[in-house]
């Protein structure tokens, strides 16, 4: 290690984000002492309540070294494909929205062009009819990716539903083994030295911990970046969301989880994992907690930097809060400076890690602004706000011609933007010209061969509860 290396991390918080953190170090840096400070839980924190990540969460577990066999034979987790969307389009049917490829590729061609096409025309059944998650998603019928890569049971994607206290519970094992001390205890007082950095903490009781860098990953509060500073973004003029109520979840895991519109707001259900509601300003939701859609302007400041709930506050729409913390975690290590922190290396992070933020942001705003919602003051109050710019290009972009904007940071990825724009009924006004030259009756047959090959794929498949029950007697 160089003179000015990292030797010392003190992660301050002791839910799934602060574990996550403390985890991801400690194996990244084996040497370097890594000491999670188990904190109080904070009921605003969402990402340590939430059933709910996205695909990149598998990227996650590589990097921390953790095995998706333990999870799923632990009850951690389960697997998920899709989302079934209720009541939450412009012609009021049901869609599937799911992450990978859809359609057969055609060239360089985006199969999107021509379904679009043929959608204009009253000739296409859903999007997700043309893609293999989204058909076993509607069947409950599930496989984990083949390896030959010309199936087409090899070109999809899958995320994993998490069960909070399980997994919790199997990340703080996790961290043991990867060495990580951990001690419990509130935040007392921070010691700032004469640079505005942290020296150390005080807990409650009085004891002092220190660290050469410090992760806030304690809450919507930032308890500890914000004895430094605090710059906060409001979000709320874009995310409606006001209040959130977690319950248990309903029925046995499945391929799908469910996410209904209704006149309050919108709930939802991750089967054998929990359930919840979404309401606005002033509704009255039993067992609720406040959120406050907003972001950190700068997450990274001195020698503290806030991951997760810390860094920026979301709506729950799309699972987002998880990808986001692991995101920024990743940033971290990738970005890691030594101790002196230099101002550039850290502008660096928080440009970044904004990017993050804002992309998860107009996803989650994406949602909001579909056409025929229920009748009720939420969605009135939803109709009257602002679109994000970035969101809004990215809107006049594919509305014209079907183009998605290239965003920097983007975690969501373009099969799922496409998903649920058209999920949402969003169409293009013209097709591309390259699709355009493709005859539409001859493009619209091998449409259909497509779609009746996948169709006749799920009958074929185990049951979700059979495929789960057969792995975990094999684990």
């Amino acid at each position: 290690m160089n003179d000015r290396a990292i030797r010392s991390v003190l992660v301050l918080g002791g839910g799934i984000t602060g574990l996550s953190a403390a985890a991801a170090f400690a194996r990244a840096l084996p040497q370097v002492a890594v000491t999670l400070v188990e904190t109080p839980a904070d009921p605003g924190a969402l990402t340590d309540r939430l059933p709910g990540s996205q695909p990149a969460i598998q990227r996650f577990h590589r990097l921390i070294g953790l095995e998706e066999a333990e999870l799923i034979a632990s009850g951690a987790a389960t697997w998920r494909i899709g989302t079934r969307f209720r009541n939450w389009s412009a012609s009021g049917a049901d869609w599937i929205h799911f992450t990978g490829e859809c359609g057969p590729q055609i060239g360089t061609i985006g199969f999107h062009h021509l379904w679009a096409r043929a959608a204009r025309s009253g000739d296409a059944p859903p999007w997700h009819a043309y893609a293999a998650a989204g058909v076993m998603a509607g069947a409950d019928r599930f496989v984990l990716p083949a390896d030959d890569p010309a199936s087409p049971l090899a070109s999809y994607d899958y995320a994993l539903r998490i069960v909070p206290e399980r997994y919790r519970a199997l990340l703080k094992l996790h961290c043991e083994r990867l060495g990580v001390v951990a001690v419990q205890g509130a935040l007392g007082n921070a010691e700032i030295d004469a640079t505005g950095a942290v020296a150390a903490i005080a807990l409650a009781d009085g004891r002092r911990l220190s660290g050469d860098l410090y992760l806030d990953c304690a809450g919507p509060a930032a308890p500890l970046l914000s004895r430094l500073a605090s710059d906060v973004e409001s979000m709320g003029g874009w995310l409606p969301a006001c209040r959130v109520a977690i319950l248990p979840g309903i029925g046995e895991p499945g391929a799908a989880d469910e996410i209904e519109r209704v006149a309050s707001g919108w709930r939802w259900n991750a089967p054998g994992a929990g359930s919840g509601e979404v309401a606005g300003p002033g509704d009255d939701l039993p067992g609720s907690v406040a959120v406050t859609p907003s972001r950190q302007r700068a997450p990274w400041r001195r020698n503290v930097v806030a991951i997760g709930d810390a860094a920026a506050t979301l709506d729950p729409l799309g699972w987002a809060g998880l990808t986001l913390a692991h995101r920024s975690i990743e940033l971290a290590l990738e970005l890691l400076p030594d101790r002196d922190f230099h101002a550039v290396e850290l502008a660096n992070y928080n440009c970044r890690a904004a990017a993050v933020v804002l992309a998860l942001r107009d996803f989650a705003a994406l949602f909001y602004h579909c056409p025929d919602a229920p009748d009720g003051p939420f969605w009135r109050g939803a109709a009257s706000l602002e679109i994000p710019p970035t969101l809004s290009a990215t809107l006049e972009q594919f509305r014209r011609r079907g183009y998605l904007v290239p965003a920097d940071e983007d975690c969501i990825g373009e099969s799922s933007w496409i998903a649920a724009l058209t999920g949402l009924g969003e169409l293009p006004e013209h097709t591309d010209p390259l699709a355009a030259a493709i005859p539409a009756e001859p493009a619209a047959a091998a449409m259909a061969r497509w779609a009746q090959g996948l169709g006749a794929i799920p009958p074929r498949l185990p049951s979700y509860r059979d495929y789960l029950a057969e792995t975990l007697r094999r684990l």
